[in-house]
């Protein structure tokens, strides 16, 4: 069941996620700031050289059960070009993600989303709660899963708590907490078995271990694999056609993991005997934007961002992916080096010289703001925000990134 996307830059099919993200608050920096930056629609904008983002291969590697169930979603990111396509992230998606976002009542998770649309439906639906664009996938048996965990294993995980399988009233033990040493077989049990009538939440620990104690068994790479030639013109040919291949290529250098935050939903919020969480899109955009940007599909009719930031601000960063988001625009990047320049002040370079006028309701929300004139243009972004230290460390009058600011419209971000 391993499908190429024969195009990395499509749209993504239904965007799920505009449903929900279309109820913005239209004052201060959203509408006015919109509106101005595009009112000169056919104005003279700077001619300067235009820098694509580094392509960035994308996989989801899905794992089900003997009864087909859907237990794991993670997806895998190569590194760009410039490191050999060796080595990446992985990154792990709760399955109880809800799709629906509540609108019109509905939840609806991954779980339901693969039971009722199989495969198809499920990529559509990663895509849209993700706002990426997957290149290749497989939805693995435990018989397909095996193998793509041979070359890197045996390795030993800790597991911060009992792995158990069974009933919620008869649990069984297949591993205690602590270190347990795992065959390619075991790896994919772990990653299939279950409490019935648990919920996700309550073995997302343990599948966390698990990718982290592949990150440190890859080290610094396991397998060998072809080396890609540089593409100096044309069109970018990827170097993987389906998801053993990225694999294959993931395993070849260091890899990083984490997974994508969920939060439960209030009392009530899920039909009974529905396991469904609210993804933290914000969460995910900050992930996916720093390490797939050129995957990133932009959800909305309005501005695209680039947030730059220095490193050691992980939660400021996240908390200004916020309040773009919040207000209404996308956020297609995310870079965070020791490179970027380091200023009390937020800088701002607008691709439309015109606009810059209209960046002033900023001020309150990312501190003291210069505009930059910028050196070159960066392909699919029309703003980049360099986050100052005022608004990094909450000193300047800044907001300290726990309250969202008051509007008069109901605003979620998800």
């Amino acid at each position: 069941m391993t499908v190429l996307a024969r195009n990395r830059h499509r749209r993504t099919a239904v965007m799920l996620a505009i449903n929900l993200l279309a109820i913005v608050a239209l004052g201060g920096m959203g509408y006015a700031g919109y509106k101005a930056l595009r009112r000169y629609e056919g104005g003279k904008r700077v001619d300067r050289q235009e820098v694509p983002l580094s392509p960035t291969p994308v996989g989801m590697l899905a794992t089900v059960d003997a009864q087909d169930r859907l237990t794991t979603v993670t997806i895998m990111v190569l590194t760009p070009e410039a490191q050999g396509f060796k080595g990446g992230s992985i990154v792990s998606v709760p399955v109880s993600a809800d799709t629906a976002f509540g609108v019109d009542g509905q939840r609806i998770p991954l779980t339901q989303v693969y039971a009722e649309g199989g495969v198809d439906g499920l990529v559509s639906g990663v895509e849209s709660v993700l706002a990426i664009t997957l290149d290749v996938w497989e939805v693995a048996t435990p018989e397909q899963a095996e193998p793509l965990f041979t070359a890197i294993t045996p390795f030993t995980a800790t597991f911060p708590q009992d792995v158990d399988g069974g009933t919620l009233t008869a649990p069984e033990l297949l591993y205690p907490a602590g270190e347990a040493g795992l065959s390619a077989a075991q790896v994919v049990a772990v990653l299939n078995t279950r409490v019935e009538g648990a919920t996700d939440a309550s073995r997302r620990a343990n599948v966390l271990a698990l990718w982290s104690a592949v990150s440190t068994a890859v080290g610094s790479g396991r397998t060998q694999v072809a080396n890609v030639e540089p593409v100096v013109t044309g069109p970018f040919v990827s170097p993987v056609g389906d998801l053993a291949d990225l694999m294959a290529r993931l395993f070849a250098g260091p890899v990083a993991s984490r997974g994508v935050a969920a939060t439960a939903l209030a009392p009530g919020e899920a039909p009974a005997g529905v396991d469904a969480e609210a993804l933290d899109f914000a969460d995910a955009v900050m992930v996916f934007g720093a390490v797939a940007p050129s995957a990133m599909s932009a959800t909305r009719d309005a501005l695209v961002y680039r947030i730059e930031a220095p490193p050691g601000y992980d939660a400021q960063v996240k908390w200004a992916v916020t309040l773009v988001l919040y207000f209404g625009f996308n956020v297609q990047s995310v870079y965070v080096s020791a490179s970027v320049p380091s200023h009390s002040y937020t800088e701002i370079e607008i691709y439309d010289e015109r606009s810059q006028d209209q960046a002033a309701s900023a001020n309150d929300l990312f501190g003291e703001y210069r505009f930059v004139e910028p050196a070159y243009r960066i392909e699919g972004v029309e703003v980049v925000m360099r986050l100052g230290t005022d608004f990094l460390t909450g000193t300047g009058g800044v907001a300290s990134g726990d309250t969202l600011p008051t509007t008069t419209t109901s605003t979620t971000i998800g």
